[in-house]
């Protein structure tokens, strides 16, 4: 089946389309390592993983490296998004994945920081 012209969305439009979500993803990545990262509470219960808010030394530095690394990947698929050669839909698509797994993994090494 093929699409009508007046159906098309043009490249243009697929690379904000692309960058908004590269935006979301990232945002809420840095959101949730700071989340963890940010201690509010004195007294924590002592389960592991450490909830959200408890000091732990070791989690704000791991919550800036991440959020680095996580930086550094959005400004790589913003890059590819607008700079896409003819047009090409799939070095979008890897980046966002990329991204994607960034942000996961590094919520779990922030969450599991010890």
């Amino acid at each position: 089946m093929t699409e009508s012209a007046g159906m098309r969305v043009p490249a243009r439009a697929r690379s904000w389309l692309g960058v908004a979500a590269a935006t979301v993803i990232a945002g809420a990545a840095v959101a949730g390592f700071w989340w963890l990262a940010v201690p509010r509470f004195d007294v924590c219960a002592t389960v592991l993983p450490v909830p959200a808010g408890c000091r732990i030394a070791d989690r704000v530095p791991t919550a800036t490296l991440w959020t680095a690394v996580v930086a550094v990947l959005y400004v790589a698929t913003v890059v590819v998004a607008l700079a896409r050669p003819r047009g090409r839909w799939w070095p979008l698509a890897v980046g966002i994945a990329v991204l994607i797994v960034a942000a996961l993994w590094g919520y779990r090494a922030v969450l599991y920081q010890t």
